[in-house]
């Protein structure tokens, strides 16, 4: 009885070591989770971030909460999630940031996010009023040829970012002296449009899936899309090369982070939960039926992937003497 007794102590012990090595079991999430959208409301990161939150509170049971903060161009909800307790309890859109930095902004670098997933990848195109005396990117590029401030030129969103450096880029292909040209920036794609259908606006710059419904309703036309091929879903599109001769191409992408500091154990686990909701059915039929591209790095690639684009940024902003560090 007594070495029975023995035995099952030391089972016991052990089982409660191998615990105690093994540190303590995760299970995220346990409580609601904040998800951070630095855009405003109905635009395409908007959808993005709902359509996945949507899928994350399916399969966890817990409320996943988004929240709009478009505030300087998104730089208060860049603060609100990359200084927030590294618990994976607030996480937020990654999206282009390095130009912030550069431009004396905000002093937002890789090194201020925990990068968890990328779910998306979007070129950006080029648009204009339907009832606008613009009616191909010839008549854009003409009219800023002969004035480069005549236009009133919408990021949709944070300018010397995702939408308009590829534009820029055309531009400066094209001779134009691009420091004169007249960026507006909005709170997100979607308040860029409604300015461009009342007239406020010349041009919009940011993906075609967000003016599906404009363009529907016969008030906003894509003149072209920087992108190397006609997009699938957009196939009356031609692209800047088309038109112009030159290969600019460049967009946006979106991701999942929190802030610095995550324990590695737990950005598995939230990445594992991220690349299910990214995989399912609802998630990709979603995006495809809106026209969004998507694509999955898991946490190192995207922490590889954002590195690039930091260095991307800068090389471009240098060469436009935008901005200094």
């Amino acid at each position: 009885m007594n070495r029975s007794r023995r035995i099952i102590r030391t089972i016991l012990c052990t089982s409660a070591m191998a615990t105690l090595l093994a540190g303590p079991a995760l299970a995220w999430p346990d409580q609601p989770v904040s998800m951070i959208v630095v855009a405003g409301a109905g635009g395409g990161s908007d959808f993005t971030f709902r359509l996945l939150s949507r899928e994350l509170e399916s399969q966890t049971s817990q409320p996943v909460n988004v929240i709009n903060q478009a505030q300087g161009g998104g730089i208060v909800g860049y603060t609100t999630y990359s200084t927030a307790k590294p618990d994976g309890y607030t996480m937020g859109q990654l999206s282009p940031f390095a130009q912030f930095k550069i431009l004396g902004q905000a002093d937002f670098t890789a090194d201020s996010f925990t990068p968890l997933s990328l779910v998306n990848v979007d070129p950006s195109a080029i648009h204009v009023g339907v009832s606008s005396d613009l009616k191909s990117l010839d008549d854009i590029v003409a009219a800023l040829k002969k004035d480069p401030a005549s236009l009133r030129i919408s990021c949709g969103g944070t300018c010397s970012a995702s939408w308009d450096i590829p534009f820029i880029s055309l531009m400066m292909a094209e001779g134009i002296d691009v420091a004169k040209i007249n960026l507006i920036p909005a709170s997100g794609s979607a308040a860029g449009l409604q300015e461009l259908a009342s007239g406020g606006m010349d041009v919009v710059l940011c993906s075609i899936p967000e003016t599906d419904a404009l363009t529907d309703a016969g008030m906003v036309k894509t003149v072209a899309v920087l992108s190397s091929d006609r997009l699938e879903r957009y196939p009356d599109v031609p692209t800047a090369k088309e038109i112009t001769g030159k290969d600019v191409t460049g967009g946006t992408w979106r991701g999942v982070a929190g802030p610095a500091g995550m324990d590695p154990a737990l950005v598995k686990e939230i990445e594992a939960q991220l690349k299910v909701a990214y995989e399912s059915e609802r998630f990709q039929t979603g995006m495809k039926d809106r026209g969004f591209g998507t694509q999955y790095m898991d946490s190192a690639g995207f922490a590889a992937f954002i590195k690039g684009h930091e260095a991307q940024t800068k090389e471009v902003m240098t060469a436009l003497g935008v901005g200094s560090e």
